[in-house]
């Protein structure tokens, strides 16, 4: 099975961050955790500037370096699709994950005491034997009015990539940007 990857066209995103709320609102998420982020992205100077809307996620990393980071492994990538999971039952809340994660994906969740970050809406999209669900999509995928946003596998090229963006060569981010 193929590596799953979001699939971002930052000419579409007009920051509506409806696909924040579809994240929320499908993992339950307490305030201040937030596996979804709509940054904005200021480009030029004075009186040329632009703006550009990015979403921001974590980007199940085919070199994810949560997973060096976790000193129990319960950051871990799942096989069949690639998709980078925390295990609740074994994650000790350390935050070495979030601190190693250069996208800001993984999240501490105060209340629990355990970090938490995207799923790709694991239960969702996949059955219990390891296979896609047809027709089936994450819920930040399935709320986005402009259809920038969308998923599949992992073509392995980044594309363009927005200014700021941590360098693509550290983790190998599963994303492809177009403009």
């Amino acid at each position: 099975m193929a590596q799953l990857s979001f699939k971002i066209d930052l000419t579409k995103c007009v920051g509506c961050k409806a696909c924040e709320v579809a994240c929320k609102s499908e993992n339950n998420t307490p305030t201040g955790v937030r596996y979804r982020q709509v940054m904005e992205v200021l480009e030029g100077t004075y009186p040329k500037l632009s703006k550009t809307f990015v979403t921001m996620a974590c980007f199940h990393c085919k070199d994810p370096a949560c997973v060096k980071a976790c000193p129990t492994g319960a950051c871990h990538k799942e096989p069949g699709h690639g998709i980078v999971m925390i295990d609740q039952n074994v994650c000790i809340g350390c935050r070495r994950c979030v601190a190693a994660c250069p996208y800001g994906a993984p999240q501490y969740n105060f209340t629990t005491g355990k970090t938490e970050k995207c799923t790709f809406c694991y239960t969702r999209i996949i059955d219990q034997d390891g296979n896609l669900i047809p027709g089936m999509a994450p819920a930040c995928v399935t709320s986005c009015t402009g259809r920038a946003l969308t998923f599949g596998e992992d073509s392995g090229d980044f594309g363009d990539v927005p200014p700021n963006f941590a360098n693509p060569a550290l983790t190998k981010p599963a994303v492809t940007f177009t403009k």
